[in-house]
């Protein structure tokens, strides 16, 4: 298993009248950057030493109470002890807003122990257990249905709902240490009474919910394959589900009532935080910044139209909104929901949408105009096929979150095992560019019908490709097929080395 940190920060935080540094620092590391899984980690030192709490945000991109709430912590100054911040645990089901993500459900992922990833959200679940590993404590931030009761009270509370709880698998559990036990129950109990204190409206209590996850009767087996059960019974740390109800419909509300338990959580553990505040402000795009060709990025306020000569190559490099975080490039009907960095030649008018999460904040139409200067393009979207015959010219490949370009009739070496993400091709007619399939022979994406197309599915070459389809069947050298109407019009190629 491996991945690549697109790149590391870190900087000091300043306090007090002169701004002299203080110990504190953020830690910020990018794990398959320019993805729709992209996964950023947050990792805060305090002024003191102390111990760590994990918060995990977004693990189910249809509770945005969770990522909001998680996000507010990304950067917070702290007095004494570490945080490690996942603000958006899935950012492929956030930005669908919904629960689960490509393959399912991430957060019944767990319970596999594989030494090679199968997907990418494979992938986050394996950074998210080397976490979790470095952790004291884990909270999990949901949104659940309904309200949790220990009694049956109405069909949306009773013992199978989740809201306003803060769940755990078992009352006590064994420490590593010997003769001393993880007392899960009394924790949770405790973290409840201080923060229902502070809640005014009994509706809003938060009530200790205990699974009993490893008994025979339990009502909830499926959390076995949870990440709080993983962070109890193999990382052997406290491990907590906090849950605000979805049928609280305030975000504002919900994201209070997070912080108060996240914050009282970190008062028994002895973390001591400058807390941090709530921002509900509607989301908004200022200025995007677009690259075209190899020219300097230019800048363009929210519904501003960019004209290009059809063909040019367009990279959004920048996205400044009133969010620092959370926050991604579509360009319409190209690439996918995240094209953030990723080069596209445009042929025909289309939009790059912004989006805060799942939801639009501001938008740039790009508008190809014949005669409009720029660098020249190889052919226009006015040559017909007729006039040229249309050919696959290059290919941008992801390795291990390396963006590079094959051209047409070039090999790419990579080692084997290393994950491959085909992101985009190019033709010497661009407007039929997103027309074209591209296919990886020897691999079959995880998808119920397979068309032969395999942009932006992950390959990963130990494991997923078969040998008979690879140049005499030696499992060394793959061909990639690229077609329009079942025409091939290219052919690039990968070998694989090593065992």
């Amino acid at each position: 298993m491996r991945w690549a940190i697109f790149f590391t920060y870190t900087f000091l935080l300043f306090s007090g009248p002169g701004l002299s540094p203080a110990a504190a620092q953020v830690q910020h590391e990018v794990f398959l950057p320019n993805t729709e899984h992209e996964l950023n980690v947050y990792r805060i030192s305090g002024d003191e030493p102390g111990k760590t709490i994990m918060i995990i945000g977004g693990i189910q991109g249809d509770e945005p109470g969770s990522y909001l709430t998680a996000d507010l912590y990304a950067d917070i100054h702290l007095k004494k002890g570490n945080l490690i911040v996942v603000p958006r645990a899935n950012l492929y089901s956030i930005l669908l807003n919904r629960r689960n993500g490509a393959t399912g459900d991430m957060n019944r992922k767990f319970d596999k122990d594989k030494s090679q990833a199968t997907h990418l959200e494979e992938e986050i679940v394996t950074i998210l257990k080397r976490l979790i590993a470095e952790s004291d404590c884990l909270l999990n931030l949901h949104e659940g249905s309904g309200y949790y009761s220990p009694t049956w009270i109405s069909d949306m509370e009773n013992p199978k709902r989740y809201g306003q709880s803060i769940i755990f698998d078992t009352d006590s559990y064994p420490s590593r240490e010997p003769g001393k036990m993880i007392e899960l129950g009394t924790l949770a109990r405790a973290v409840i009474a201080k923060v229902n204190e502070q809640l005014p409206n009994s509706r809003y209590h938060f009530r200790a919910n205990n699974h009993n996850t490893s008994d025979k009767g339990s009502l909830h087996k499926e959390q076995r394959k949870s990440a709080t059960f993983y962070a109890l019974t193999q990382a052997h740390i406290p491990a907590f589900g906090v849950e605000t109800s979805k049928q609280i419909t305030d975000l504002a509300t919900k994201i209070t009532m997070q912080k108060l338990v996240i914050n009282t959580f970190m008062a028994e553990l002895g973390i001591i935080l400058d807390a941090p505040g709530i921002s509900v402000e509607k989301p908004q795009l200022n200025y995007l910044l677009v690259k075209i060709n190899n020219e300097h990025p230019v800048a363009l306020a929210n519904k501003a139209t960019l004209n290009i000569s059809p063909g040019d190559e367009i990279t959004v490099t920048d996205i400044l909104a009133n969010y620092p975080r959370g926050v991604t490039a579509d360009i319409e009907d190209v690439g996918t929901r995240n094209d953030t960095n990723m080069p596209f030649r445009i042929s025909r008018p289309t939009r790059i949408i912004i989006r805060k999460d799942a939801e639009e904040c501001g938008w740039v139409m790009i508008e190809p105009v014949s005669g409009t200067p720029s660098a020249p393009a190889a052919v226009t979207a006015a040559q017909t096929e007729t006039v040229v015959q249309l050919k696959a010219e290059a290919l941008t490949v992801n390795v291990e979150d390396r963006v590079s370009t094959l051209t047409e009739g070039g090999t790419l070496k990579v080692p084997r095992g290393a994950r491959i993400i085909i992101q985009g091709v190019s033709t010497n007619i661009p407007s039929k560019n997103n027309s074209v399939f591209v296919n990886f022979k020897g691999f079959a994406p995880p998808k119920s019908i397979n068309d032969g197309n395999d942009l932006n599915f992950p390959i990963y070459t130990g494991q997923d490709l078969l040998p008979r389809f690879s140049q005499d069947k030696k499992g060394e050298l793959y061909p990639i097929i690229v077609t329009y109407e079942d025409k091939t019009i290219g052919q690039f190629w990968v070998e694989i080395n090593g065992t």
